[in-house]
């Protein structure tokens, strides 16, 4: 049967802020002016509304309301992102915002991720300004999410963009969340995972042969061996429950045979 995309416990807090609920006060003092959210409606027409209007309207699911434009000061291309949840590719504009888009894809409590499917206009203190949250995402909970990606130097203009974001967020109902981008050994174990994350067809026995060989920390080539599978099929199987978080590892060292994994809580 095929193997399950990840199972429901959350993500290591290592390079994620926690979302900003709606109970966060927000200054009113600086709220920018004739705001209105541009988006494609289910016949993929454009729409111009005031935040209000979004409340229960699934814009995640929507694409781009305009052709989508890499940032100048990011590092990358504009490419998109195949993700896990959506089983499709979202929008990432940049490098960074593909490193934070996997991070989404490997959070069990997100089920779906928009890549800017919102564009904000508003008047500021500068004059007109414009500018798409880089996602929109939904929860088990049916939440939605901005997230934005950190900056790597903040000023007035992200706090501009922070603060109108968080206006259109609390009148459409939705939660703010501003992410880290990933970077070092995380970033190169998620990736790692990532290659593994398309469903394919597992026996039951071998991943439970697998999981039984990790009922205590070992090293994941010995777990291998010891789980009496072929041992290629095997460690390709230990990598796919890493990124299911059926099997936890030390995420601050490299994701190599050598390194350590076991069976997570509430997997067996």
């Amino acid at each position: 049967m095929p193997l399950e995309r990840r199972n429901s416990w959350r993500l290591p807090a290592v390079y994620c802020r926690p979302a900003v609920t709606l109970g966060r006060a927000v200054s009113t003092e600086g709220a920018m002016h004739d705001v209105r959210v541009c988006y494609l409606d289910e016949r993929e027409q454009l729409v111009s509304a005031a935040p209000a209007a979004l409340v229960g309207v699934a814009v995640e699911e929507r694409r781009p309301p305009s052709e989508p434009v890499a940032f100048h000061g990011r590092p990358g291309k504009l490419s998109d992102c195949w993700c896990a949840t959506t089983n499709g590719h979202v929008v990432c504009g940049s490098l960074r915002r593909r490193r934070v888009a996997l991070e989404l894809d490997f959070d069990p409590e997100i089920t779906w991720i928009g890549g800017e499917p919102v564009k904000l206009h508003w008047q500021g203190g500068q004059g007109r300004r414009r500018w798409r949250p880089d996602f929109v995402t939904r929860t088990v909970t049916g939440a939605r999410q901005v997230v934005l990606v950190e900056p790597e130097k903040g000023g007035p203009q992200w706090r501009e963009d922070l603060e109108v974001a968080h206006q259109v967020a609390m009148a459409a109902g939705w939660q703010v969340s501003v992410q880290r981008v990933p970077e070092g050994v995380r970033l190169a174990n998620l990736e790692w995972a990532a290659d593994y994350r398309q469903a394919v067809p597992v026996a039951a026995a071998e991943r439970e042969a697998v999981e039984d060989a990790f009922r205590r920390e070992r090293p994941i080539g010995e777990g291998a061996r010891a789980s009496g599978v072929p041992y290629a099929v095997a460690l390709d199987l230990v990598y796919r429950l890493v990124w299911q978080r059926r099997l936890d590892i030390r995420w601050d060292r490299p994701l190599m045979p050598r390194a350590t994994a076991w069976l997570a809580d509430g997997a067996a």
